[in-house]
């Protein structure tokens, strides 16, 4: 046990309550955060906000159509706050399927903060007869 000058056997009991308590309410705070991915992807002049929570099975998350040109997938996989890898998708629609044109791969150590932190640059992704432009970038943040 450490010892202070002048500390009795009740402050230790005290201070060693108060160390738990807050320990605690710095655990069950820190467990409720959880890292969102988000990614802002743009297509003839709209841009649309995708959101994306840690998943553990990659297959189940859909794609979300872009302007009925692209369709795009972002998938953060891991468990509660632990990302094991990003995998972000990019797909140009045409009238037989949808023809993958990018993909990205992000592993960690990922900067997640309270505050949005950019995962990526602006991107700009081109496919089609007519070279059609896609753009995206996204950010990760935790949130509660």
């Amino acid at each position: 046990m450490l010892a202070f000058a002048g500390t009795k056997k009740r402050d230790y009991v005290s201070l060693i309550a108060c160390g738990v308590f807050f320990s605690a309410c710095s655990l069950s705070t820190s467990s409720l955060a959880k890292p969102l991915l988000r990614c802002y992807v743009s297509y003839a002049g709209s841009e649309q906000a995708i959101e994306s929570q840690i998943v553990q099975d990659p297959y189940d998350v859909k794609t979300t159509d872009i302007g009925e040109r692209f369709t795009f997938k972002a998938i953060m996989v891991g468990k509660a706050q632990q990302i094991d890898y990003i995998k972000l998708y990019a797909y140009f629609q045409t009238r037989r399927s949808d023809i993958p044109v990018h993909q990205a791969t992000y592993r960690p150590p990922f900067k997640v903060t309270k505050k949005e932190s950019p995962l990526t640059p602006q991107n700009s992704v081109y496919a089609g007869d007519v070279e059609r432009e896609l753009q995206y970038r996204c950010t990760l943040q935790e949130v509660q």
